[in-house]
């Protein structure tokens, strides 16, 4: 009974935890607008005499799924009309209006360029997987390259200290810390940001599906 069990659990987890996950996503993107939407949905329902308290759970559920079509719509048109050199140039005026409110512009600042960055076409968001030595010199984990230091960070630092590297945490690699270290320290590994996150999700029980070359150390 307990195999029994303990197989019923690999099959059914991962299909609960991707429905947790996309419901989750789904209300966290519906919830500022559903309000303002039922209350449209309501009012045109009482302009046409429709008793609204017998179908209050449809009401909810069918504002939610309006607001995730607007949005998608939204997005496919923003997208069109950002190709296009009229809606570059009230793009670029409103980015300027955002970066000189105070607060707001922080939040956009930050929100813009970690965006840019993840959805950059045509190239990948980290550079590579490494090992580094972290927390200490004798024991490594695992992390991916974000790029070179920029020059402030050079200036303050060793001319030995050249790139900078994600160490994601493990279970949830969301969060992590970010290290400054020298290419000489780093050793490379043929694994790709998904089987990254996927072992770290794992705590180290998944195995990954690359195979092949072992590590070498970065010149």
């Amino acid at each position: 009974m307990k195999k029994y069990f303990i197989t019923g659990l690999i099959i059914l987890l991962p299909f609960a935890l991707t429905i947790i996950v996309a419901i989750w996503l789904f209300d966290f993107l519906t919830e500022p607008f559903a309000g303002m939407v039922e209350h449209l949905i309501v009012s045109f329902e009482q302009q046409h005499g429709i008793d609204v308290k017998n179908h209050a759970v449809s009401v909810i559920i069918l504002s939610r799924v309006i607001v995730v079509v607007f949005m998608v719509a939204l997005t496919f048109l923003l997208g069109i009309l950002g190709r296009k050199f009229f809606f570059n140039t009230i793009l670029h005026f409103s980015q300027k209006l955002f970066a000189r409110i105070p607060i707001i512009k922080t939040i956009y600042t930050i929100s813009h360029d970690v965006t840019k960055s993840l959805l950059r076409e045509g190239k990948s968001t980290f550079d590579k997987t490494v090992l580094i030595p972290f927390p200490r010199p004798e024991t490594h984990a695992l992390g991916l390259v974000t790029g070179e230091l920029p020059l402030a960070l050079k200036n303050a630092i060793s001319d030995k200290i050249d790139l900078a590297v994600f160490v994601p945490t493990s279970p949830h690699p969301i969060s992590g810390y970010i290290l400054l270290a020298s290419k000489k320290e780093l050793v490379d590994v043929e694994m790709t940001t998904e089987e990254v996150f996927r072992y770290l999700i794992s705590c180290g029980l998944a195995q990954t599906e690359t195979t092949g070359k072992s590590p070498s150390v970065s010149p």
